[in-house]
C-alpha cells in the first residue's frame, strides 16, 4: 500500500499514515482530548431508557510498540487513541504493548504464564498457525455470526473467511481486505533508452543487451564510465528470479511449482535459470560487484536516484525515490517494465497480499463476546473515519468534501503513531478522499500526478493472469510445515542459497551447473525429499480450499486500473 501525498506537506503526512495502516511495516497515532460525537445509530439516553442496560465487558488486546509515541502523548498502551476507544467503544479495553520485532518472544512468555491478551494482534502467519497447532486460540464462527459490521464484511468479501479458516473447517482469524496491486516494480531510465536509440526490452536477452549498453555506452552523456546497467541486490535480484518463474529469492522461498500433471514438485530448473542469468550479468560487469553487501537495496536506490543506475527493482510505493530523482535531474524519465519474457514464460513480480489475517482470540479469553464487540466497533465506518483522519475540528477540517489536516506540530504529533491500532481496517475502495488513485489537480502536486500514471502502468503490467505471479500463493498464506521439519527446511534453504551464491560470484572456477548438483545434495541431506513430499501432499489435499494465487487475482479492484 502506498502513502498518499497531498499538496500540503501536512496532508501528505496524514494520507501516508492511512496507507501505512494497511501494511505490516508501518505505524502512526493521535489522541482526542474530548470524546467524539456519538456515531450514527448510537442511542441517546432517552432512546434507550426503556431497554435493560447491557453489562459492559472487559478485555485485553495486544498492540505493537515501535517506540514511536511522542512523550507528551503517553505510551503505546495508554494514549489519546486508546482512551478514545475506551470512551467511545462498547467494552473496556486494556491494551498490552509488545515490541514490534520481538512480539513472538513476548507472546510466548505470556502464554506460558497464562497471561496472554484476549485478542492477539499479530501479522506473522507462521506464528498464528503455531498458536492454532498448540490449541492456544479458539474458533470464532459463532461470534462472527452474531456480529454486525464484521459479518457484513465477510459477506462482501468471502475470501476473509477462506483465509481465516483452518484445516478443521472452523474460522479462527480476523482478517482485512487490502486489494490486489503491485508491491514491486522494475524501473528503467526511459531517457537513457532514448539517448541510445534503444527500445524497451521485452525478453531477458534484450534486457541483457540494454543493461550492457547502459554500462558501456555512456547513457548519461557525461563522458565518464560511471554507470551500471542493472542492480542485483534485494528486490532487483528477486525480480530476476521472478522473470524466470522462480520463487527462490533472498526473501521468499517457494521453490515448488505444479507440473503438467498438476502435482507440486521442487523445480530446480527455474532456480538454475535465474542464477545462470544473474551470473551472466555479474561476469559481464553490468552490476555492482559488491551487490551482496547491499542486503536491503539502499546502495542500489542511491545509485538510481543519483543517475548511476539504469534498471532497478524497487517497491512501487517509493514515491520519495522518484521525487528525489526528479529533484536531482528534472529531465530524468522512468518507465515501468513488464517483466521480460524468459524461456519459462512471462511473469510478474511480488504483489501485495490482498487479504491479510491479523488477529486471533486466546483460548483462555473469559469474555469472547466482548472481544467480538470490540472488533465490530473497530471495523465500523465511524471508527475507521476517526482513525483515518482524526477528530473533525481538532485534527482536520472538511474542504471540497474531504478531510484536510490542520497544519500544526501538535496535530502532527497526535497523528504520528496510531497505525498499529488500525490493523483490523480494510481498504475502503469507495472512499474518494484517500490514496494514490484519487489524485487530482486539487489535492496533488504535478509530480504526484506523474507518478500516479506510473502506478497505473505498473498495475496494467503486473496485475494480469496473462503474466502471472509465479508463486503458489502469498507467503502469508503458505501452510506451516510440521515442527520436526522446520529446522531441516531452514538449514536446507540456507545451504542451497550459499552454494548458488558462491557459484554466482565464483567466476569460471565454479559453475551454476555444478552448484545445482551440490545444492540438490545439500537439500537431500537436510531431509529435503521429505519436505518436498509434505508440500506436494498439502497441495494435493488442499488446492481446492486453500487461498492460492488464482484467488488473489479475484480481488483486483477496478480502482487500481487506469479509467
Amino acid at each position: 500500500m502506498t502513502t498518499r501525498q497531498w499538496k500540503s506537506g501536512w496532508t501528505l503526512l496524514l494520507i501516508g499514515m492511512l496507507a501505512c495502516a494497511l501494511l505490516a511495516a508501518c505505524s502512526s497515532n493521535g489522541e482526542t482530548k474530548e470524546p467524539s460525537a456519538p456515531s450514527a445509530g448510537t442511542q441517546t439516553p432517552d432512546a434507550g431508557a426503556a431497554e435493560q442496560p447491557q453489562e459492559r465487558g472487559s478485555i485485553t488486546v495486544s498492540v505493537y510498540d515501535r517506540g514511536t509515541v511522542p512523550a507528551e502523548e503517553g505510551t503505546m498502551d495508554n494514549n489519546r487513541w486508546t482512551k478514545w476507544i475506551n470512551d467511545n467503544g462498547p467494552v473496556d479495553v486494556s491494551f498490552v504493548s509488545v515490541p514490534r520485532w520481538e512480539s513472538q518472544q513476548k507472546f510466548n512468555v505470556m502464554f506460558a504464564s497464562k497471561s496472554a491478551p484476549d485478542l492477539i494482534m499479530e501479522y506473522d502467519t507462521a506464528y498464528r498457525n503455531q498458536l492454532y497447532n498448540q490449541q492456544l486460540i479458539q474458533p470464532i464462527d459463532e461470534l462472527v455470526d452474531s456480529s454486525t459490521h464484521y459479518k457484513a464484511l465477510l459477506e462482501k468479501y468471502p475470501a476473509l473467511r477462506k483465509v481465516g479458516t483452518k484445516d478443521d473447517g472452523k474460522l479462527y482469524e480476523f482478517a482485512r481486505v487490502i486489494g490486489l496491486q503491485p508491491n514491486h516494480a522494475l524501473f528503467i531510465r526511459a531517457d537513457w533508452l532514448e539517448a541510445l536509440k534503444l527500445e524497451a526490452p521485452t525478453t531477458t536477452e534484450e534486457l541483457f543487451e540494454v543493461a550492457k549498453a547502459f554500462k558501456e555506452q555512456d547513457p548519461d552523456g557525461n563522458g565518464q564510465d560511471d554507470t551500471y546497467g542493472m542492480a542485483l541486490s534485494y528486490i532487483s535480484g528477486m525480480i530476476v528470479d521472478y522473470m524466470h518463474g522462480s520463487v527462490f529469492t533472498v526473501f521468499e522461498k517457494q521453490p515448488w511449482y505444479p507440473n503438467a500433471d498438476g502435482e507440486l514438485v521442487h523445480d530446480w530448473d527455474r532456480v538454475k535459470a535465474a542464477f545462470d542469468y544473474k551470473k551472466r550479468l555479474f561476469d559481464a560487469g553490468l552490476v555492482d560487484r559488491d551487490f551482496l553487501t547491499d542486503s536491503k537495496g539502499e546502495k542500489a536506490k542511491q545509485d538510481f536516484i543519483n543517475g548511476k543506475l539504469g534498471i532497478w527493482g524497487a517497491p512501487i510505493g517509493d514515491f520519495a525515490a522518484y521525487e528525489t530523482l526528479k529533484q536531482n535531474n528534472p529531465d530524468a524519465k522512468i518507465q515501468v517494465l513488464a517483466l521480460p519474457k524468459s524461456e519459462y514464460g512471462q511473469f510478474s513480480p511480488v504483489l501485495y497480499n490482498p487479504v491479510q489475517s491479523v488477529g486471533v482470540v486466546n483460548v483462555l479469553a473469559e469474555n469472547p463476546q466482548a472481544v467480538m464487540d470490540y472488533v465490530d466497533f473497530m471495523v465500523s465506518p465511524d471508527t475507521k473515519k476517526v482513525f483515518d483522519y482524526g477528530i473533525e475540528g481538532e485534527h482536520h477540517t472538511i474542504e471540497n468534501g474531504c478531510p484536510k489536516l490542520i497544519e500544526t506540530d501538535e496535530v502532527k504529533a497526535q497523528l504520528s503513531y496510531k497505525a498499529d491500532l488500525m490493523m483490523l481496517f480494510s481498504t475502503d475502495f469507495d472512499n474518494t478522499c484517500s490514496d494514490w488513485w484519487n489524485y487530482n489537480e486539487s489535492n496533488a502536486t504535478p509530480l504526484q500526478l506523474e507518478y500516479k500514471e506510473i502506478r497505473y502502468d505498473a498495475v496494467e503490467a503486473y496485475v494480469s493472469e496473462d503474466r502471472p505471479n509465479p508463486a503458489i500463493t502469498s507467503s502469508e498464506h503458505m501452510p506451516l510445515i510440521p515442527e520436526d521439519l522446520q529446522i531441516n527446511q531452514q538449514n536446507g534453504f540456507k545451504a542451497v542459497e550459499d552454494i548458488l551464491t558462491r557459484a554466482l560470484i565464483g567466476g569460471t572456477g565454479y559453475t551454476v551447473d555444478q552448484a545445482i548438483v551440490d545444492a540438490q545434495a545439500a537439500w537431500t541431506k537436510s531431509n529435503g525429499e521429505k519436505i518436498d513430499q509434505w508440500y506436494a501432499d498439502w497441495y494435493r489435499d488442499n488446492k481446492e480450499t486453500a487461498f492460492l494465487m488464482e484467488d488473489m487475482y479475484e480481488l483486483a479492484s477496478d480502482v487500481f486500473f487506469r479509467p
